[in-house]
């Protein structure tokens, strides 16, 4: 699962540059330490060959969702992507990047939740895999929603969770957005980060509060000796 990670750079240039963006835009995005389901968040889509950067809202909300409301989806899983009627028509049609440079998880230890943030080693943008959906409300408002896929995890996860985000190698994004690509192609690289891409370490326990959103939640927990 992923329910809360970070952009703690998201300078306009910087991802530019990164995920090759070929439209224009702009936003004032400041850093943020503590992303939270329902936030409006960075996405990169395809909109007929260009590469566009825009916000979704973290909680996938598709069609069928105005019929029917319920829990704003944020993960989806990997496994029943392609089946899932939630996902499936978002997996084939709606794909995009999601901007990170690193996850918060929560360890299970016999004192209680230990939080641990994951990122790259040089804690540099990666980009998660994730779907998204456009809903039209009643009142005639236009919600475009994401998702972030998740897998089964690799060996350093499975010592704190059993599941995390996918994390696209940088060489497969263009096949992620890709319209055209063959679903079994892309179902192909939705596994677990290869050993050694990610590093982890304990945080303290502010990334608990959702209205805690600066740098200070990246610091190590306090030890009481």
């Amino acid at each position: 699962m992923c329910g809360r990670y970070t952009l703690t750079n998201p300078d306009p240039k910087r991802l530019k540059i990164r995920f090759g963006i070929d439209a224009p835009f702009e936003f004032d995005e400041r850093p943020r330490f503590n992303i939270a389901p329902t936030d409006s968040v960075l996405a990169v889509r395809d909109e007929d060959g260009t590469r566009e950067l825009g916000k979704l809202r973290w909680g996938l909300m598709p069609g069928r969702w105005a019929e029917k409301p319920g829990r704003p989806l944020i993960n989806a899983r990997a496994e029943t992507l392609a089946t899932q009627p939630a996902y499936s028509e978002s997996f084939r049609e709606r794909r995009c990047l999601i901007p990170a440079d690193g996850f918060y998880e929560w360890k299970k230890l016999p004192t209680g939740k230990q939080p641990v943030w994951i990122s790259r080693p040089d804690e540099d943008l990666f980009a998660f895999a994730g779907i998204w959906a456009r809903l039209e409300r009643s009142d005639g408002e236009v919600v475009h929603s994401c998702s972030i896929v998740t897998t089964e995890p690799n060996e350093m996860m499975r010592e704190i969770h059993d599941r995390m985000p996918v994390i696209l190698d940088p060489g497969v994004e263009s096949t992620w957005l890709d319209p055209a690509a063959d679903p079994d192609d892309l179902l192909a690289l939705l596994g677990p980060a290869k050993a050694g891409a990610l590093v982890a370490r304990e945080v303290g326990e502010n990334v608990n509060d959702v209205r805690k959103d600066g740098p200070e939640l990246l610091e190590p927990p306090l030890k009481l000796f």
